[in-house]
């Protein structure tokens, strides 16, 4: 069994490789983003990362539906050549608004092969060892996290901030081909004609996407200007509307029901809040590194690198102590040492340049407290789903860290809007604001299952 996997888990964990490395690289680029566009704005270039954020979201449920209606295989390789298509559209990008329509293109594919690369990687392991599957998913994106910032930061120096999305195209037609070959044909096991709701869809969208354009234009437009104070409650409205489509439609973009479970629940509202921080940290360093402190792109990426290179390291060990500690406890050590990261670079990092003994700890930390999260919240997510219904389940997860994501990279973008980009008390209170989230995740974290009701619900 272990040698025919081999092969298709190579390809698979290449796949989760290239989705997590897309949004080290555009970290990287995006202060030489901002300089080839001069006449675009903060706010508006900060949609090269919402744009895709909020289409990649948007895209993870029907991922998980289509997959468990139509089988994985082929919607996971349907995903992986959009999100290609729409890398080599960046690359040559001419413009700020069509970098951020190819960022939208290549978001629809990173929010179908995210999910569905779990879903696909959960059979070739026994139930009782999925913690294992989810390490080496985990593995596999941590090993794109730890090289993408000194990996983007040296491309950007070589050429500028396209090279980035240059290096997509052999990745990801390699990986294409090798999953075409190796990855096996499962039938669904409840195959289904109907079409997949696209009205569903779109109300998805716009509950995500108009909560986020509220935040972002917030500066420009006032907080309670008549824009602001528009699009939050038109994504109130929406949102309400999609949760009332999602229980009545017969085949909704988001099965409502995986959610029944009160751990089910608790993780993904653990993941939400986990999705605030993960995303915006790693961007905010850079900016602060490179505003604040001076440092030249290629230099930020390799100074923020430690941390990547600690989530390689801790992913498969969370893996393998999910089983024997349970959920609960291996999340409320996770967030107890991202709170510790955040904390200290809020009161540490103000004092002058001093990466030895401010940054580099700050960093490693954080990596390690985000490799634990996400291993044992990803477990916890599924713990309680049946196997037929794993794509969904996964895709669930993801798209509640996704919500966060883009909620967290529009605060951060509102903050730092204008001259408090080069103000180190603004980097200041958004770490600040972190621990206060990492407080939240704990007491969402305190509600998961103790391990032997998890092994009891696992047999039921």
């Amino acid at each position: 069994m272990a040698g025919s996997r081999a092969l298709p888990l190579a390809v698979l964990c290449g796949s989760a490789f290239l989705g997590a490395i897309d949004v080290q690289l555009a970290n990287i680029a995006f202060p030489d983003i901002l300089r080839s566009f001069p006449g675009s704005s903060l706010p508006e270039l900060s949609w090269v990362f919402n744009g895709y954020a909020i289409v990649f979201t948007a895209a993870l449920p029907p991922a998980g539906g289509l997959a468990d209606r139509f089988g994985a295989r082929r919607v996971f390789l349907t995903g992986l050549a959009v999100f290609v298509v729409g890398a080599a559209l960046c690359a040559v990008a001419p413009s700020a608004g069509t970098l951020i329509a190819a960022r939208v293109v290549q978001g629809v594919g990173g929010g179908v092969i995210t999910p569905l690369t779990l879903a696909l990687i959960l059979p070739y392991y026994p139930p009782e060892r999925r913690g294992t599957a989810i390490g080496l998913w985990s593995a596999a994106q941590s090993v794109a996290t730890a090289s993408g910032p000194s990996l983007g930061g040296m491309l950007v120096g070589v050429w500028d901030w396209r090279t980035v999305f240059f290096l997509h195209l052999p990745v990801g037609l390699a990986v294409l081909a090798g999953a075409w070959r190796v990855v096996p044909r499962r039938e669904p096991e409840a195959a289904a004609s109907r079409l997949p709701d696209i009205a569903g869809l779109f109300l998805l969208v716009g509950a995500i996407g108009l909560p986020s354009l509220a935040i972002v234009q917030s500066d420009a437009w006032g907080p309670v200007g008549p824009g602001t104070i528009a699009a939050l409650a038109a994504g109130v409205v929406v949102a309400v509307l999609f949760v009332r489509r999602a229980r009545t439609h017969p085949a909704p973009i988001v099965d409502l029901g995986a959610l029944r479970a009160r751990g089910t629940q608790r993780a993904n509202l653990a993941m939400f809040l986990v999705g605030l921080v993960m995303f915006a940290l790693p961007l905010a360093n850079i900016l602060f590194l490179t505003g604040i402190w001076g440092y030249s792109v290629a230099a930020a990426g390799l100074a923020v690198t430690p941390g990547a290179l600690a989530q390689v390291l801790a992913a498969p060990l969370a893996g393998r102590l999910a089983a024997r500690t349970g959920h609960r406890a291996l999340a409320l050590c996770g967030v107890a040492l991202l709170a510790f990261a955040t904390s200290y670079l809020a009161f540490a990092a103000g004092g002058g340049r001093a990466y030895l003994t401010v940054v580099l700890p700050a960093v490693v930390l954080a990596g390690v407290g985000v490799a634990v999260l996400i291993t044992s919240l990803s477990g916890a997510a599924v713990a309680e789903i049946p196997p037929a219904r794993l794509a969904t389940g996964t895709a669930l997860s993801v798209t509640s860290r996704a919500c966060g994501a883009v909620i967290g990279v529009s605060a951060l973008v509102l903050v730092l809007s204008g001259d408090r980009l080069g103000v180190v008390g603004a980097y200041q209170g958004v770490w600040l604001t972190m621990v206060g989230i990492c407080a939240l995740v704990a007491v969402a974290a305190a509600g998961l299952r103790a391990p032997r009701a998890e092994s009891a619900a696992q047999r039921a």
